[in-house]
Order: structure tokens, then C-alpha cells, then sequence
């Protein structure tokens, strides 16, 4: 059948612009798609603490969606835990960054753990939120290259950071201070650590001198209260001062947690119980047969006393954890007991145990003078004391 010329132009150009327009139309709804204000949404998830002394605190990340693409991916803010492990995050030189996570993988794993998580969603417009992910994306990429640090590059302060970053002429205006963000950096993490009583004891024999620091408002920011302060904070517009909520809606609850049991041997019982060992071995060491037992308890009792200096120079000195760089319990845990229990064999060192002992009992005076003092670290001191009376006066009756 013969075709006509014309008509087949016609058609061919009838085709063709059909085509064109079903692209553009595909092309405008791609456009369309990406202006939508739930494009892109971000949140905040706050985890509950664990007993793991890293998790302590409890953990927060950044959540951002995309329903469009049907993409849900979790920006936790992570150390390094293939770099040299344990030495280096104690050094507060273990290498932190952002990894991505599915979200569906965090919250598995969240569960597994028996962590409970918060949600909240954060009041960014499009673009700040559209920023935001491209810089996350960056900062992953990038790789580890910031320390660790507890104050200055924790979870909760990165994150809040990263958000700040992309407010175009904008700031977060936080609310009223609470009363315990006014305390010195040591007596907040009392509180924040108030429910863990070993994890309290553990940060307070390291913090050094950076207890009586008052560290910035941010830097106080944890996981215990950010979610409570973004609740009162506002955004604000640099220019006109006009301002919105820093979060839409109210956090909430978006997994249930395992309850935590209660922590009952605390440090002030387990200190109380070796300060108590202690008095029971110096009686036995009255008697004759009963010497040996105290000989032995004595060399225990002083090699861990050097092994906790040692750690302790260790932190005050070299590791990046706390800004600090002195250390009270450098004092009560100098390695002088052991020294002299070797040189007893030479030398009469009554006198020089004497004045350890001297020096102990003022250290335990000085209990209600530094905020760094307190009475589970002080039985402890207390232990020695009784010891180092103990050596003085048995190498007293000697004479």
C-alpha cells in the first residue's frame, strides 16, 4: 500500500513531540519531587546507656529519610575500634567518624542490645536538610580523622554541630540552662552518671584536674538531656529574628528497651568490704603464724596500688581523654609502699612509713576540700593507711 509523504512526516512528528513530552513530564516530576518538603527529612535518635563503660552515656545519631528514593540510613558518629583498640581509646586518641547505617540494621541491632531509642524530628527547612546529607556524605567519605574525646568530639556534640553547620543565616537559641549544666564539668558527670555507679567511679579517678573546668554549654550536651533541651531551643533567623521550634512534634519512643538492673555492689560497698579485709589481715598479722598471710596480702595490696599509678600517670600525662594534667590520686597510689617493702631487708625505714602514713591521713582530711575526693576512692586510701601503720609499727616493736 502507498503511503503518503505527508502524512508520514505528520506522524513521525506527532510521535516524536509524544515522546518529548512524556520525558518532560517525567523530568517536571522528578523536579517536582525534589522541592517537596518530606523529600528529605532528618531526626535525632537518642539511645539509652548500657553497662559497657563506652555506652554509658547512652549514644545519639542522625537519622535521614528520603520516601521518594525509599532511602533510610542512620549517621552515627563512631571510634575507630580498628586502631590499636583498647590503648588508643583510653589515649582519647582513638580515630572517630560517621558511618552509615541502614536504618532498619540500627534499629536490629538496637533491639538485640536491649536499647531503648527516642525519636525527634528536627526543624530544618529542605534546603538546610538537602545540605545536611550532602555534608554527612562528605564527612563519611572523608574517613577517621578526628580523636574521641568524652567533652570536645563526642556523638551528641558532632551531631548538634553538623545540624548548626548548614542553618543558612540562622542559629539554635537554646532554652533556659538546667541547674546541673551550671555544675563544674566533675560534679556533671556525677550527675549524668548518677545511675551507673562504676562507670561515676571510673571517670572521677581519671578526670584529673578537668573536674573543676566549666566546659561551654554544648559541651555539655549527652544524651541524658539533649532531646529535653532541643524541646525548649529555637531556630533562629539571623537577619530578622523571627523564629520556629527546633523540633516538629514531641520526641518519642520509637523502641522499647530492656530496663537496667539496678547497680547494688557499688564502689562504696566493694571498697567498704577491702577496707574491712584489710583490718581483719592486720589482726591476724599479730600473730606469729598469722604474718606470712599479711606479708602476702601486703605484696598484692602494693603491686595493684603501682599498677593503678602507672595507669594513672598514663592518663594524667599522655592520653587526650580529659583536658586535665594533674591528677589528686596520683598522691594515695605513688608506688612508696612497694619501695620500701623491698628495702625493708636493707634498711630500717620505720620513719619513712610513718610519714607515708602521715601523708595518706591528711589526703583523707582533704575529702570535703576537692570535688575530686570522694569516700569510695577514700576507703581505699584507707586501706593503705592501715597498712602503712601496720609496717611502721611492727618494724617499731622490731626495734
Amino acid at each position: 500500500m502507498k503511503v503518503n509523504r505527508h502524512k508520514l512526516v505528520i506522524l513521525i512528528i506527532a510521535f516524536l513531540w509524544a515522546c518529548g513530552m512524556k520525558a518532560q513530564e517525567t523530568v517536571n516530576d522528578s523536579i517536582a519531587a525534589t522541592e517537596r518538603d518530606d523529600f528529605v527529612t532528618v531526626s535525632l535518635i537518642v539511645g539509652s546507656p548500657l553497662r559497657a563503660i563506652w555506652s554509658t552515656l547512652g549514644h545519639a545519631t542522625l537519622r535521614l529519610q528520603c520516601p521518594t528514593h525509599e532511602l533510610d540510613y542512620v549517621f552515627t558518629f563512631e571510634s575507630d575500634t580498628n586502631v590499636n583498640g583498647f590503648l588508643t581509646g583510653i589515649a582519647g586518641k582513638a580515630q572517630a567518624k560517621f558511618v552509615i547505617v541502614p536504618a532498619e540494621t540500627y534499629f536490629d541491632d538496637a533491639r538485640q542490645m536491649g536499647r531503648q531509642l527516642q525519636e525527634a524530628t528536627i526543624n530544618l527547612t529542605l534546603n538546610e536538610r538537602k545540605e545536611l546529607w550532602r555534608q554527612l556524605d562528605q564527612q563519611m567519605m572523608a574517613g577517621a580523622y578526628r580523636h574521641f574525646n568524652l567533652i570536645y568530639t563526642n556523638c551528641v556534640l558532632t551531631a548538634i554541630q553538623t545540624v548548626q553547620s548548614v542553618l543558612q543565616n540562622e542559629h539554635i537559641e537554646w532554652g533556659p540552662t538546667p541547674y546541673e549544666m551550671t555544675h563544674n564539668d566533675g560534679d556533671y558527670f556525677r550527675y549524668v552518671l548518677r545511675r551507673s555507679p562504676w562507670s561515676e567511679f571510673t571517670f572521677i579517678t581519671f578526670i584529673g584536674t578537668a573536674y573543676e573546668h566549666h566546659s561551654p554549654f554544648e559541651a555539655k550536651l549527652s544524651p541524658d538531656n539533649i532531646l529535653t533541651l532541643l524541646s525548649q531551643a529555637s531556630i533562629v533567623n539571623d537577619a530578622t529574628g523571627e523564629s520556629r521550634p527546633a523540633l516538629r512534634g514531641t520526641p518519642a519512643i520509637v523502641l522499647e528497651g530492656k530496663p537496667e538492673p539496678v547497680e547494688t555492689f557499688t564502689p562504696l560497698i566493694a571498697f567498704a568490704l577491702l577496707l574491712l579485709l584489710t583490718l581483719v589481715v592486720s589482726a591476724i598479722g599479730l600473730w606469729e603464724h598469722g604474718r606470712h598471710i599479711a606479708t602476702t596480702y601486703d605484696l598484692l595490696l602494693f603491686t595493684a596500688q603501682t599498677l593503678v599509678f602507672l595507669l594513672l600517670v598514663f592518663m594524667t600525662f599522655y592520653s587526650e581523654l580529659f583536658p586535665g594534667r594533674w591528677n589528686w590520686y596520683l598522691l594515695p597510689f605513688l608506688p612508696v609502699p612497694l619501695l620500701l617493702w623491698v628495702l625493708e631487708r636493707k634498711r630500717n625505714t620505720a620513719r619513712w612509713w610513718f610519714a607515708y602514713s602521715i601523708m595518706l591521713a591528711a589526703f583523707i582530711c582533704a575529702t570535703p576540700l576537692v570535688g575530686a575526693l570522694d569516700w569510695p576512692h577514700q576507703l581505699i586510701t584507707a586501706s593503705l593507711l592501715v597498712r602503712s601503720l601496720n609496717r611502721y609499727l611492727l618494724l617499731t616493736h622490731k626495734q
